[in-house]
């Protein structure tokens, strides 16, 4: 596919995060972005936006020009629906300037793919438009990434001496004073804590122990017990920026088992690992590829239980990690068949280990790969003793 060929972009810049970075400007309508190649190899950027967005859209949007639909009605007129109109224009928009055929992301709403068929403008999907743009940051980027790190780390701090420090009853329950500590509990206080941030916590949180944690997406039901270990994923969105955070930790009320010290350690070794694989010109498979070695090396197993497996069984069952950005996950992944790593990628690294009896344990940290070498942003301990 000729890379520098005509392409479009569309949707909301609010949820639309390709269009977002592309235009550097954000609203809760759609917009329509038109990149023409000129001849010297730069590009001359058209953008069309709701008539009551374009003195926001001229101040802040980086593009050539800015226009609404009624600057490129096409004869038929334009459609009474916001949507309809703007692909209806975006189409004209092309036509007027002699175009045929542009790419376009994974991204692109129907309704303006279909609008620029109908105007008989072929759209051609390219796969990697808009993703070696987002996967390489800016030192701006890598900013607003540390800060939302930071963030995200005291919500963590708050929630892991919470835990460590709620009181045990006779049987083992947690409680806030008079109230029971639970998983729910604990996640509205984590948002609430953000919330003052001035953060959002879209997704929610995870806050979870056995039985759920062998899940391991399961955001936690259920009273939190002195004992066994509580896994707490944090992931908000800084408000300001749109960069999200992204930590875990593992957090036990009293004196873990010897089998989650044991678990601890090879977590945490196989972070340590992986994070020294994490290099300029390597591979997200290479970087998991350390992480199993690492696991596998402590004495656990890769992969889901097998069918009759215990509730004593002990693996880690999911990638490394992930690309992280505007987005929480982006590309590339941490995990077998992932591409070559970029200079200045960011990444989490977050290996785990789980069962049903014991309980589980995961360590994350986010990682900017940089020419020289690995960058942690986070800064807090990654023990289990919270108090």
């Amino acid at each position: 596919m000729n890379r520098q060929s005509p392409f479009v972009l569309g949707g909301v810049p609010a949820v639309n995060m390709n269009v977002r970075h592309r235009i550097q400007f954000s609203v809760g309508d759609a917009v329509f972005y038109i990149c023409l190649p000129k001849s010297d190899g730069s590009c001359r950027s058209i953008l069309l936006v709701r008539d009551i967005e374009m003195g926001l859209a001229r101040k802040h949007a980086c593009a050539d020009e800015i226009g609404c639909p009624a600057d490129y009605e096409p004869e038929c007129g334009l459609s009474g629906d916001r949507d309809t109109a703007l692909a209806q224009a975006g189409a004209e928009c092309l036509r007027r300037n002699g175009i045929e055929r542009v790419r376009t992301d994974g991204t692109l709403p129907m309704i303006f793919a279909a609008h620029l068929r109908e105007a008989e403008v072929e759209v051609d999907y390219d796969s990697e438009l808009a993703v070696f743009d987002r996967r390489t940051k800016t030192e701006q980027e890598l900013a607003h990434l540390r800060e939302a790190q930071a963030v995200t780390e005291e919500a963590m701090e708050f929630a892991c001496h919470s835990i460590c420090a709620a009181t045990p009853d006779a049987e083992g329950i947690l409680h806030d004073g008079d109230t029971v500590l639970t998983s729910e509990l604990m996640r509205q206080g984590i948002t609430s804590f953000l919330i003052g941030k001035n953060c959002s916590n879209h997704h929610d949180s995870i806050v979870v122990t056995v039985p759920h944690v062998a899940d391991c997406h399961h955001h936690g039901s259920g009273p939190l017990r002195a004992g066994l270990p509580v896994i707490v994923d944090i992931f908000p969105r800084v408000n300001a920026t749109g960069y999200w955070g992204d930590c875990t930790r593992t957090a036990v009320n009293g004196e873990p088992s010897s089998e989650i010290f044991q678990m601890h350690a090879a977590v945490v070794k196989a972070k340590a690992d992986a994070i020294d694989a994490l290099r300029v010109g390597t591979t997200g498979g290479a970087v998991h590829h350390a992480t199993v070695k690492s696991i596998t090396g402590s004495g656990y197993v890769m992969g889901l239980p097998p069918e009759g497996a215990g509730e004593d069984f002990i693996s880690m069952r999911h990638g490394t990690g992930h690309g992280i950005g505007l987005d929480v996950h982006e590309p590339i992944l941490l995990s077998d068949g992932g591409g070559e790593i970029l200079a200045n990628e960011v990444f989490t690294v977050e290996p785990g280990l789980y069962s049903a009896k014991f309980g589980g344990v995961r360590v994350e940290d986010m990682v900017a790969v940089t020419e020289a070498g690995a960058v942690n942003f986070n800064r807090i301990p990654d023990h289990l003793d919270w108090r």
